[in-house]
């Protein structure tokens, strides 16, 4: 009686397995143009630019904080920041790989509090990509600080 049962349970088995492959392979092929890929959508963002001061001399080591914000435009709460300094005025982020929504916060303070801080809101709009890579964009984002009063 065992074995008669385990007979029939692994030809259930066999059937149900066939008809997964059969499944996966129409699933693929039946997005007719587009090619099978696996994964997600991604691109490559770059923000850079410069920080300067009211007579348009440059602030060295002014921080650049970048945030990702969702759609509504509100930051990301799983999502750590990023920070850099300026050297001589300027800075480069790249952020490569991405799959955020496009949407970044950058935020410009002065360390040693002689300035007020400032802060843009920036939208990417990724182009040139093809399949799952969407392209890259990069914006510059300049800030003139003014000194606290």
């Amino acid at each position: 009686m065992k074995k008669e049962k385990k007979h029939w349970l692994h030809l259930y088995n066999r059937i149900l397995s066939g008809g997964l492959v059969l499944l996966g392979f129409s699933a693929c092929d039946s997005m007719g143009e587009a090619p099978c890929e696996y994964g997600q959508p991604h691109c490559d963002f770059g923000l850079k630019g410069k920080v300067l001061d009211e007579q348009q001399q440059p602030i060295d080591g002014a921080r650049i904080i970048v945030k990702d914000l969702d759609y509504d435009g509100k930051p990301v709460g799983y999502d750590c920041p990023d920070t850099l300094y300026t050297k001589n005025g300027e800075y480069d982020f790249q952020d490569k790989g991405v799959t955020n929504y496009g949407k970044y916060r950058v935020v410009c303070e002065d360390p040693s509090g002689v300035y007020k801080a400032d802060s843009t809101d920036v939208k990417m709009t990724p182009t040139g990509g093809k399949g799952w890579y969407e392209g890259s964009d990069t914006k510059e984002v300049n800030f003139n600080l003014k000194k606290k009063e």
